[in-house]
């Protein structure tokens, strides 16, 4: 993962599933998210029909592609001959609980194009005909033109899966003690760490 988009909700789902294969889908809560929610968006995966559908697309997402993308077909936002690979890449997550990355070129109305980096995550409140899948969608740098010239089709450039080493790697969202510089021994003012006001002091002999 690239972009601090898909690396700031794959810490957030890691830390929620703790040591299961996914949290569920109500352990999710927007205002957890809230700064990237407009990227975020969740995919409902109808296996007796074998659709896959937004079921709720945040409104950064709807403003690119100019249109409300609640009900839209996923598949319908790529190219034709990257079909089988995105149905394939889906089918990845939900069935073997495999976080997987896609990079994918966007391409607008106005032949303009864009790097964008898409991360699928898995959730654990699937039934035996429906699944749901936490994802976010983030370009590499965000253009003027953004919003305005619509997203019209993507290419994908790569799908590659989250390896165990990643997951294990994935920092926890508790400050690092370890990186808060030393406060000298004669300064008893206390300090911020994260949401604690720590004071400094020690033990009298």
């Amino acid at each position: 993962m690239r972009h601090k988009t898909s690396k700031k909700i794959f810490t957030y789902w890691n830390n929620l599933r703790g040591d299961r294969f996914a949290p569920e889908r109500t352990e999710i809560e927007p205002s957890d998210i809230r700064d990237i929610l407009g990227d975020t968006f969740i995919l409902e995966v109808d296996r007796l029909y074998r659709t896959i559908s937004f079921r709720l697309a945040g409104t950064k997402l709807c403003s690119t592609y100019g249109r409300e993308l609640k009900g839209v077909g996923y598949l319908g936002l790529w190219h034709e001959v990257d079909n089988l690979k995105i149905f394939d890449a889906v089918k990845q997550v939900y069935q073997d609980a495999q976080p997987t990355v896609i990079a994918h070129l966007a391409e607008t109305e106005n032949k303009q194009f864009l790097e964008y980096e898409t991360l699928l995550l898995p959730l654990a409140n699937g039934t035996s005909e429906t699944v749901r899948i936490l994802g976010v969608a983030a370009p590499a740098e965000v253009p003027t033109w953004m919003g305005i010239d619509s997203v019209i089709n993507n290419r994908i450039k790569s799908v590659r899966t989250v390896t165990p080493q990643e997951l294990m790697q994935v920092p926890s969202i508790v400050p690092n003690l370890t990186e808060i510089e030393p406060v000298n021994a004669e300064d008893k003012a206390p300090r911020k760490v994260g949401h604690l006001t720590v004071f400094d002091g020690g033990i009298d002999n």
